[in-house]
């Protein structure tokens, strides 16, 4: 029997829902995360362990002819679209920022290791 992903149920906060009239729509949004790429990463401090939630991911990328950052959380059996915005941080790359791919599949991936 073929297991289901956290990616078969994306929930969309009221927090992103207010922001489709300026960046995606909610299904936007859900294809994005199940079959777009960008640069995913998530928040970490190399001096304080357990700071940030490991679970708590941003993927950056242009969806749907928009620059966007998608703050998401995966969850064992859903994932939670935060909120969406646009990339106003200049980089998420750096000692603060842990890459972990390009999809969040991989973001997936990363907490089931």
């Amino acid at each position: 029997m073929n297991e289901g992903t956290p990616l078969d149920d994306v929930v969309i906060t009221q927090t992103a829902r207010e922001k489709s009239n300026r960046y995606l729509t909610p299904a936007q949004l859900r294809t994005t995360l199940r079959e777009a790429s960008g640069y995913v990463c998530r928040k970490t401090s190399p001096a304080h362990e357990g700071l940030y939630d490991d679970s708590k991911f941003i993927i950056r990328g242009t969806f749907s002819d928009t620059d966007l950052d998608i703050v998401f959380t995966v969850e064992s059996d859903r994932v939670v679209v935060v909120t969406q915005m646009s990339q106003h941080s200049q980089s998420l790359r750096g000692r603060f920022y842990e890459r972990i791919g390009t999809t969040a599949a991989d973001a997936v991936a990363r907490l089931s290791d």
